[in-house]
């Protein structure tokens, strides 16, 4: 998104009671999928409760960070190189974004998270042009052979100074 088209669903979303969000999340890996599923469950089901609709939403899965995340949980430094990435996209009034934000923040499953605003369309994407031809049904369409060059006798001679332009 360009900063102008960013900048302008911003000023929309001021000018609007509700708007389009979507948050990234990254679940401990020590949660095991079913965990990870009931701790995006969590999320969903708070975001309804205060008013969201969910538009959206894409399950955790098990991945490799690219890099070690390292986070401070009651007093003790924990290292993460893998965790289950999940995703939501929803429709919210503007004023529980704060508060989500601090119940992301407060969840101590929640490794890594990332709130942004965002539009509800998603691009779509251009149509491909098709073309069909009934033409060359059950044919093989094979490369045209080249004309063949003129053979002719080359002499000794000829030959001799061919390879001596190409060596000298």
């Amino acid at each position: 998104m360009s900063q102008a088209a960013g900048s302008e669903a911003f000023t929309q979303a001021k000018n609007d009671e509700a708007a389009v969000y979507e948050v990234g999340f990254h679940i401990v890996p020590q949660a095991e999928e079913s965990g990870a599923r009931a701790a995006a469950a969590k999320l969903r089901a708070y975001l309804e409760k205060a008013g969201a609709t969910i538009l959206t939403e894409e399950a955790p899965k098990k991945m490799p960070f690219a890099y070690q995340i390292e986070r401070a949980v009651h007093g003790k430094r924990e290292k993460y190189t893998e965790g289950y990435f999940g995703s939501l996209k929803f429709e919210a009034p503007r004023d529980i974004i704060k508060l989500f934000e601090e119940t992301l923040r407060a969840d101590v499953e929640i490794v890594r998270f990332l709130l942004i605003l965002t539009e509800r369309e998603q691009p779509a994407a251009a149509p491909r042009a098709t073309y069909a031809s009934n033409r060359l049904q059950g044919e093989t369409i094979s490369r045209p052979a080249a004309p063949e060059e003129p053979r002719g006798e080359v002499s000794e001679e000829d030959l001799d100074k061919s390879i001596e332009a190409l060596v000298g």
